[in-house]
């Protein structure tokens, strides 16, 4: 990158930069470092950002030097110097969610672990148009992305602007359509949804509801291994009994309860996309008069903090959003090293890594044999 250096008022050296002025380190402070321990700057620079070149005995006294003088890089200048942000972008869409943010506090665990920061950014209260996140991001010069998918299926704009970034991404918990292309880490969503059919099955229910979200990929997932578990142990499904969820966060699994426990024929269990269809479906059958499990089972999905509070304490598909986070995380920094190498094939010849964190059933006070 070529630079023009200048003095500023305050004698700062500057470099010319776009529009406007950018500020180097306090070279200053840098040269007093260097002049007091009587070595030369490049001595000092690469003992102050731990690299190698300097005796073990002269790095210390260096960075004696430092601390008492509470010298403190500039990471915007090193950014510029390295190629390196030392930050990654980060996009959510439901920080209200419980789950997300275990997701979220897995990631910030590995990044800051690894010296990064991370800059958030929610999909729905900051921006209105997908694309201008990735803008944001790319302006910030993030060293990669962990994203999770916007609410709904991005526009073509968001997906030409994602091919455009041009920096490692990880894909979180949902895939979607044109996302293909990305590292991805998510749940075992299919193999959770045939534990909790079987777990059903083995209790001697066969009159099995599902309350199921296909707008997601791991709500098509979910039902896929309802379906394959009912066709193994040759249990037909009935289809009024399958009620889609089209809004999420609305009344709507409450009214499918009560619509299906006082119909001519009822279902003896619910299986719910997630634990709060799961509460939803309790609070129908409670408010209809019946008891929970001797009246009607029911399953959930996730073990949120809610699962274990309510009572009867729901039986559930336990996910490890921490370990998804952690793990989503160390991918992309492994891409971000990938990078760095000067032998590492162009990220666009890669082959897209997947990785499911496996789940497990919990099972509680919800569910129980079936009448006969």
């Amino acid at each position: 990158m070529h630079s023009e250096g200048v003095m500023n008022r305050e004698g700062k050296k500057v470099l010319s930069f776009g529009p406007g002025h950018l500020y180097l380190e306090n070279m200053s402070s840098l040269a007093e470092i260097a002049r007091i321990c009587g070595v030369s700057l490049g001595a000092t620079s690469k003992a102050l950002n731990g690299k190698s070149g300097v005796s073990e005995a002269t790095r210390q006294k260096i960075l004696n030097a430092a601390a008492q003088r509470s010298y403190r890089p500039n990471r915007l200048v090193h950014a510029i110097q390295s190629g390196r942000s030392m930050t990654v972008g980060l996009t959510c869409n439901d920080f209200h969610s419980d789950f997300s943010g275990r997701i979220v506090e897995g990631m910030l665990e590995r990044l800051y672990g690894a010296g990064y920061d991370a800059i958030v950014i929610n999909w729905d209260l900051c921006v209105h148009d997908g694309e201008k996140v990735l803008r944001t991001f790319a302006e910030r010069r993030v060293d990669g992305l962990l994203m999770f998918p916007p609410a709904d299926q991005p526009s073509n704009a968001y997906l030409h602007e994602l091919q455009n970034f041009r920096r490692p991404i990880v894909v979180v918990d949902q895939t979607f359509f044109g996302g293909e292309n990305y590292d991805f880490v998510g749940s075992q969503d299919l193999e959770g949804g045939v534990l909790a059919t079987e777990h059903l099955l083995a209790l001697g229910h066969t009159k099995i509801a599902n309350f199921c979200h296909r707008k997601t990929s791991t709500g098509r997932a979910r039902i896929e291994g309802f379906q394959l578990a009912m066709a193994k142990h040759g249990v037909p499904v009935r289809e009024e009994w399958v009620r889609e969820i089209k809004h999420y966060g609305s009344n709507e699994p409450y009214q499918y309860a009560r619509e299906l426990l006082t119909g001519e024929t009822a279902p003896t269990a619910i299986l719910a996309f997630n634990d709060w269809v799961a509460l939803d479906a309790m609070a129908a059958a409670a408010d209809l008069g019946m008891q929970v499990p001797r009246d009607l089972s029911v399953v959930g999905f996730a073990d949120l903090r809610a699962a274990s509070s309510v009572r009867p304490q729901l039986t559930t598909i336990a996910q490890d959003p921490v370990e998804m986070g952690r793990r989503a995380a160390a991918r992309l920094l492994t891409q971000l090293d990938a990078a760095r190498s000067e032998d590492a094939p162009q990220m666009d010849q890669q082959t897209p890594f997947s990785s499911r964190v496996p789940v497990r059933l919990i099972a509680r006070q919800s569910t129980s044999a079936a009448k006969e």
